[in-house]
């Protein structure tokens, strides 16, 4: 009879609340083993591995400082009358805050990064994969309360449910990417607006207090990630057509988001001369102009004209064709283009989308300026909107269901099967294909790049194609491959960074490319060495190995370094 009973009673009450969260905690803790142990192949992205070095220097007290050395940087210091430092290498490319919650995480660990022979993943990577992943069940948690406040409770579960069964933040909970640390901080400042307007709704006298906290939040954002800041100007106009007092409303947040970011500014401005460091070549170079030529010194010119009126367009239609794909391939997401057509009853509802599609437009020219270099890439920033807009466009899925009139249950369990089966197709493939590799090959080979902290010392410099993966797995300070063998003879030789280059580790970076592209494009200078053709008598570097895998990377050095004596 008390089997009977509980089973009768088991879709409702405390025991069915307690079966669906004991449901919900197995499929999220059986997600989070199977990409953290049979999907992730470490690190992928410049961004990733920057961001990380920087962060074991912090976690080593070092300060914010770089083994990742650009020629581009040499020259900004030089240009400013700065002297190039010997040691620590300051960094002004990237935003502060990420780093440092990375150094967190790091710092107990920070005397076992070091790879073994038998390692394939390095520690390293496998701590700030568990940070990614935990910082996404932080994001799922933080917009399911918006999802509470905009909507309801049980349309904030869906959308939770929805943001949990997309791949691409899985991809980026593995990729050591800032992005999802963003979704905590975008939703954070979201729940203060609505706090704010709650209690001016109701008289109360904190509304201008948690829009300070919201400004605040968007300053840790800038803080995160510096294109977020083009998103401020959108939360700027809401706070006055939203709020009855026009100034307070808008200064205060105002402020306290200057107060936030000006110490990094001036940071930047004490250390290289320029308060926003080397970004400012990043925006304003134009059209046809790398990344990677432009830290290697190859474009020091800004671009004011039609260069970079070209970029612009074109990074901008990119952004377009890809959207969906930006988005995570989630079809309810979509929904939030529709939604804007439905008159939301809750007026902040109703208001706050208009403002959100603002700050989605304002992160759009942001990324037009700086240009998006892939789905999972540092500047990609469409995947912050994804939880609101998933919030949105199911709200405006659930209305056009509703309106069919269905009162049969299994036909609406049917409809919200069919939406997260949709939804989440990507990851299913994902699921099924199982991984197809153990590392990010190519080009990177991490036990490789680490070995070379065996064979060389911690005051000698390195050159690379890949200098951001030397600094990180390698734990050395290596040059960015400069623009031509000249530049590079000339740092050696006047030894700008404290000591002479040892080494030079060529990569399918700069090898993977056909032969015409090799001689002619911007790397024609370094073509011989790339092809393995060099008369190592008119070189600096006298000796080479290659490296695996297949001889694909190869080791230009001073001496045999790899030869036990």
């Amino acid at each position: 009879m008390a089997i009977k009973e509980s089973l009768l009673n088991i879709d409702s009450g405390t025991k069915a609340r307690f079966l669906k969260i004991g449901m919900i905690a197995i499929v999220v803790v059986g997600l989070c083993l199977v990409y953290s142990m049979i999907h992730f192949k470490g690190l992928g992205t410049e961004a990733a591995m920057d961001q990380a070095q920087i962060a074991r220097s912090l976690a080593n007290r070092e300060g914010f400082s770089t083994r990742y050395i650009r020629p581009l940087a040499i020259r900004q210091l030089v240009d400013s009358a700065k002297k190039v430092p010997s040691g620590n290498f300051p960094d002004f490319v990237n935003a502060p805050l990420f780093p440092l919650l990375e150094a967190v995480v790091l710092y107990p660990v920070k005397n076992r990064l070091m790879m073994k022979a038998s390692d394939v993943l390095s520690p390293g990577d496998r701590v700030l994969a568990f940070l990614g992943i935990a910082l996404l069940l932080a994001g799922v948690f933080v917009w399911y309360r918006v999802g509470c406040r905009l909507f309801d409770q049980s349309l904030a579960l869906l959308a939770a449910g929805l943001m949990t069964a997309t791949d691409l933040l899985w991809q980026y909970a593995l990729a050591g990417l800032p992005q999802l640390f963003l979704i905590i901080l975008f939703g954070l400042a979201t729940l203060s607006a609505i706090h704010a307007k709650t209690c001016e709704d109701e008289g109360g006298k904190g509304a201008v207090l948690w829009l300070a906290v919201a400004g605040f939040m968007f300053g840790l954002m800038s803080l995160t990630h510096g294109v977020t800041a083009f998103l401020f100007p959108g939360f700027l106009l809401f706070t006055l057509f939203g709020f009855r007092s026009k100034a307070p409303s808008f200064f205060v947040p105002l402020g306290v988001y200057l107060l936030c970011v000006s110490p990094w500014l001036l940071r930047n401005y004490f250390v290289c001369g320029n308060p926003l460091g080397l970004t400012i070549y990043y925006a304003l170079s134009g059209a046809g102009v790398s990344e990677s030529s432009l830290m290697r010194g190859a474009h020091t010119g800004l671009s004011i004209g039609g260069g970079l009126a070209s970029k612009f367009r074109g990074n901008l239609m990119d952004q377009a064709n890809h959207l969906w794909e930006y988005l995570g391939l989630n079809i309810a997401a979509v929904g939030m283009a529709f939604s804007l057509l439905h008159p939301f009853r809750e007026r902040f509802t109703a208001l706050w989308r208009w403002f959100v599609l603002l700050m989605w437009i304002g992160a759009s020219i942001g990324m037009a300026f700086f240009g998006v270099q892939g789905v999972v890439s540092g500047n990609q920033l469409h995947l912050l909107f994804l939880p609101v807009f998933l919030l949105y466009g199911t709200a405006f899925l659930l209305v056009l269901w509703n309106r069919l009139h269905f009162t049969f249950k299994p036909v609406r369990i049917a409809f919200l099967t069919l939406v997260f089966l949709v939804s989440g197709a990507p990851m299913l493939i994902t699921l099924l294909e199982g991984s197809k590799a153990r590392i990010q090959w190519p080009p990177y080979v991490p036990p490789f790049i680490s070995v070379m902290q065996n064979w060389f010392g911690t005051d000698e410099v390195l050159c690379s194609d890949m200098p951001w993966a030397v600094a990180w797995y390698a734990n050395r300070k290596c040059l960015l491959l400069p623009e031509t063998v000249r530049a590079f003879t000339q740092i050696s030789d006047y030894r700008t960074l404290g000591s002479p280059i040892v080494a030079l580790y060529l990569t399918p970076v700069s090898g993977n490319q056909n032969f015409l592209e090799l001689i002619k494009g911007p790397n024609k200078d370094w073509s011989q060495l790339i092809m393995r053709t060099v008369n190592l008598n008119d070189f600096i570097l006298k000796s080479f190995t290659p490296l695996p895998i297949d001889g694909e990377c190869i080791l230009y050095a001073d001496r045999e370094r790899w030869v036990r004596k």
